[in-house]
């Protein structure tokens, strides 16, 4: 109980600092851009503990990816309200892991740019663009629900309800902004949600930052599956073209030499496909698989566990 505690202390204190003015609300909008999969209040824990922290996950999910954690690691303390009660959870930064396991990172730049927008059926010309688009049509999409979040948020907490097409409009300019920034596009400015967060009821400052950090989230992760199909597609063609190879090979010696059918002796191409070392090599793999499951690797994202909130947030991994 004293963790819990003492974790929303360290969120109580950070939150007012990190809307205290653009450079701070830029800030961390640019390192929540790097932990896009975070909810706003396991974000804040995390910038308020580790500002530096490039990669973050669990003891376990680090094993699962091939690394491990230094021994005298000092844990991230984050909030996991997943199950009945909330409990403290530890996550540590890739620069307190040792390992042989490189974790992919997906990078959109200029060269991969135009290919990256065809997967994703974009019509835009480029990325700034598509990230304009793509944050509106988030916040708009009526299964989602986000503007009658904010509308609630407006209303419970005696906001003007008048205002809401502009507090609507601060919310996305904070997500194109973070979604900018991880698409190594040009960000807009972030100014005009601040003057709402500074008078803003605590419980509306907590909402409104966390929906624009569920926007550009869902955003960069429909971004990240795009390229998850992307490498999948060459790992597929990788592996066709090595077996039209071997076919060529198998084709050019039965060409030369006489390749006897199976059964017909244990010199053939059929009789060396069945020798031990393939086989242990397949049982190899199967007992790989066997303790596939054993250990739950990431950690579900939350929603605002501490104070309540109308925003939310799907789950995900951290990366």
């Amino acid at each position: 109980m004293k963790g819990i505690i003492y974790t929303k202390d360290i969120y109580r204190e950070i939150v007012p600092k990190i809307i205290q003015d653009e450079a701070s609300w830029s800030s961390f909008l640019k390192f929540s851009a790097v932990h896009y999969q975070m909810g706003f209040e396991n974000a804040s824990l995390l910038y308020a503990q580790r500002p530096d922290a490039r990669m973050v996950e669990t003891y376990a999910g680090w094993r699962e990816k091939d690394r491990y954690v230094r021994k005298g690691s000092k844990g991230i303390a984050i909030i996991d309200s997943n199950s009945y009660r909330s409990y403290i959870d530890h996550v540590f930064d890739i620069t307190d892991t040792n390992g042989r396991g490189r974790p992919e990172i997906w990078r959109l730049d200029k060269n991969n740019e135009k290919e990256m927008l065809a997967f994703l059926h974009a019509k835009s010309a480029n990325a700034q663009d598509y990230v304009k688009e793509a944050v509106e049509r988030e916040v708009y999409s009526e299964d989602k629900k986000y503007i009658e979040n904010i509308s609630e948020l407006c209303r419970y907490n005696s906001q003007n309800p008048e205002h809401i097409y502009d507090i609507t409009n601060a919310v996305i300019q904070s997500a194109q902004y973070m979604a900018a920034v991880r698409m190594d596009a040009k960000p807009l400015p972030v100014s005009s949600l601040l003057p709402v967060l500074a008078t803003a009821p605590r419980l509306m400052v907590y909402g409104l930052c966390n929906t624009a950090l569920s926007v550009a989230g869902q955003v960069l992760t429909g971004i990240e599956k795009a390229f998850e199909v992307k490498r999948e597609k060459q790992r597929a063609a990788e592996e066709r073209a090595e077996g039209k190879t071997e076919d060529r090979k198998e084709q050019e010696i039965g060409g030369k030499y006489h390749i006897p059918e199976w059964g017909s002796g244990s010199h053939g191409i059929s009789a060396l496909r069945d020798q031990p070392h393939q086989n242990a090599d397949f049982h190899k793999r199967q007992g790989n698989g066997s303790h596939k499951g054993t250990e739950t690797a990431g950690y579900e994202q939350l929603s605002l566990s501490f104070d309540g909130g109308y925003a939310h947030c799907d789950g995900g991994r951290a990366l």
